[in-house]
């Protein structure tokens, strides 16, 4: 996107596992809280932040993360942008892609959401809940790059403008 200015950015390059998934959490969660001041918004970045940390967990070929979140002022308003990236299989990284394509022609991500749960039930591995669960919920825009085993996934959505921390008169 360009003509953005970064208004606050968190990068994290880290060997998750559950337990510092619920640190980076928290601490994802604190530190926009102060940068935002807005309830919702810091539980739909928390919300995604975990999603996408956890299939990291899951999927990674060499457990490594690279997670990057930024708040963005650009003309149109306030984006926030978060940006999971790790190997994976290049198996998974087709399934991946086809997954992001289904829920990018989604109108209606809720009911896509219901949709694959019933699916879920079926699958051993792989549901996919994760991202759908991020687009349902957040309403922001789930999409991934793929450089051969190299998966990149961004969440990306309009939030509500920061709070002033200039005292107002």
């Amino acid at each position: 996107m360009n003509g953005h200015v970064n208004a606050a950015a968190i990068r994290l390059d880290f060997r998750p596992h559950i337990d510092l998934v619920t640190s980076a959490r928290k601490f994802v969660s604190d530190f926009y809280e102060h940068v935002l001041g807005d309830a919702d918004t810091v539980s739909r970045v928390a919300l995604a932040t975990h999603e996408l940390l956890e299939n990291v967990i899951k999927y990674s070929s060499d457990g490594r993360s690279h997670l990057e979140i930024e708040l963005m002022e650009t003309s149109l308003g306030d984006v926030l942008r978060i940006r999971a990236r790790n190997r994976t299989t290049v198996q998974r990284a087709g399934e991946l892609k086809a997954l992001v394509s289904e829920l990018e022609a989604s109108t209606d991500p809720f009911a896509l959401y219901l949709k694959m749960m019933r699916r879920s039930g079926l699958q051993q591995e792989g549901s996919g809940l994760g991202l759908i669960r991020i687009r349902a919920e957040t309403d922001m825009d789930v999409r991934c790059d793929v450089d051969g085993d190299v998966v990149t996934i961004i969440v990306e959505g309009q939030v509500a403008p920061p709070r002033s921390t200039q005292p107002t008169v």
